[in-house]
């Protein structure tokens, strides 16, 4: 049986709930320069060592990250190469602007509401085991629906679903075949 969470956040201890409430996890929006970022940065930083250490984000999380086959366009590249060939190596990443959207992935899930998360845990935890391609296709289908009914942008709800889908313990494969089926929708007009 899939191991689907019912909470998609992690736990954090006290240190990690302060760091958390220093982050900007919206830094477009905040107008940082080098001097407001680096408090944030510091912030991002310790916040991600302090994970790191409790070994307290899901290995899915991380793979999402890390793994080339979980990087859907990356060109043979994990999300963490690409900040590599980029020039951002190491603990110099956790810093960066656009890490901040990793580390939100990682504290607190895939960025759909919980009933939208429910809608789609139910509808993973009916296909039983062994979850097939078809299966796939089917909650795919389900995605669809869920995005249109809500009125969300098919290709970052796409993401979100690929996400929550390998949150629920899906591989790579099936949640790429979710993600495909809602990314291919059709804009609303």
């Amino acid at each position: 049986m899939h191991n689907i969470p019912t909470n998609l956040a992690i736990k954090l201890t006290e240190r990690e709930k302060e760091l958390v409430s220093r982050i900007d996890f919206n830094p477009s929006a905040g107008g940082h320069n080098a001097v407001s970022w680096q408090p944030v940065a510091d912030a991002m930083h310790e916040l991600m060592l302090s994970l790191l250490r409790r070994k307290a984000i899901p290995e899915p999380r991380m793979k999402f990250f890390t793994d080339p086959a979980y990087s859907i366009g990356g060109h043979g590249l994990s999300r963490q190469q690409v900040f590599e060939k980029n020039g951002t190596c190491g603990e110099a990443v956790f810093r960066h602007g656009h890490f901040v959207k990793y580390l939100h992935y990682f504290i607190y899930g895939p960025d759909l509401s919980q009933s939208i998360i429910d809608d789609f845990q139910q509808k993973i935890a009916d296909c039983g085991e062994p979850f097939t391609s078809s299966d796939a296709l089917s909650v795919g289908d389900s995605a669809r629906q869920i995005t249109r009914a809500r009125g969300l942008n098919p290709s970052d709800a796409a993401e979100e679903f690929y996400k929550l889908a390998l949150d629920c313990g899906l591989d790579a494969g099936d949640a790429r075949l979710i993600r495909d089926r809602v990314k291919k929708m059709q804009p609303s007009r």
